[in-house]
């Protein structure tokens, strides 16, 4: 496990561009139309950078995997982390940009509410081997040591049911997150 420097951004962001392309909760956020590769590069930016700034930024041995994952009590926001956020939100559709704070707004209210580590992003590029059980494992075991829980939201049915092999459980849903799509906060336990 290899933890990021801002030098690491390139490739943490290429690969959180070319695995979440598809996930719902990311296509509610950028919209429909545009150049939807750009906006999902600089939402990739402005959270490695949050993530960064907490301490949170990790890369796969093989650099084929990045996980965005921080303590929720670490860090306080910068000028830097605010440009990058500027940069994204000037990106999307001013409409979106009143549903994202909106959206953001019920995460943050529906949030656990103790000190955990947030568990932003998880991407693993085709052929990645075993990026994402390395990441994993590392991340539990910081978990354990710390005593702290991890959480995260997921809004691909499919991910979920993983995260609930590996330990995780429900502990709010949110029918209509946007677009139909129900969203799922988990949390997993030390």
């Amino acid at each position: 496990m290899i933890i990021a420097t801002a030098a690491d951004k390139k490739d943490s962001v290429k690969i959180i561009a070319e695995t979440f392309d598809a996930n719902p909760s990311v296509n509610i956020v950028i919209g429909d139309g545009g150049n939807r590769q750009r906006k999902i590069r600089r939402l990739a930016e402005y959270a490695f950078i949050k993530s960064l700034n907490r301490d949170g930024t990790f890369l796969s041995n093989n650099r084929m995997g990045t996980a965005l994952c921080f303590r929720s009590d670490v860090g306080a926001t910068t000028f830097k982390e605010f440009l990058y956020e500027m940069k994204f939100a000037f990106s999307i559709p001013i409409k979106n940009v009143f549903q994202t704070l909106k959206r953001e707004s019920y995460l943050k209210k529906h949030r656990y509410d103790g000190t955990h580590l947030y568990f932003w992003f998880l991407g693993v590029k085709k052929g990645g081997g075993t990026a994402g059980f390395e990441m994993k494992d590392y991340l539990f075991d910081f978990s354990s040591k710390e005593q702290l829980p991890i959480i995260l939201e997921t809004s691909v049915e499919r991910n979920k049911e993983i995260y609930e092999r590996y330990g995780f459980e429900v502990y709010h849903e949110w029918p209509n997150s946007g677009k139909g799509k129900t969203l799922w906060f988990m949390i997993r336990k030390p």
